[in-house]
């Protein structure tokens, strides 16, 4: 375990931050040609699809294995 911790210590900000990203995604409303959708970013900003409803994109990202969140 203090090996563990000693080398998480050691990794960059930036590293860090990468760390889990694949796993992640977030669900944010978006306006598009007058008409809201629920855009599905992966955690590093990329746009990986949108849906009709919050509820819809959620079970998109997850059947995607990601592990979503609903921004606002």
């Amino acid at each position: 375990m203090q090996y563990q911790e000693a080398t998480l210590r050691q990794i960059s900000p930036a590293a860090l931050a990468v760390l889990g990203s694949m796993e992640m995604a977030y669900i944010r409303e978006v306006e598009e040609e007058g008409m809201t959708l629920y855009a599905i970013y992966s955690a590093d900003g990329q746009r990986l699809g949108e849906e009709e409803t919050p509820e819809i994109a959620m079970v998109v990202a997850r059947q995607n294995d990601l592990d979503a969140f609903l921004v606002s």
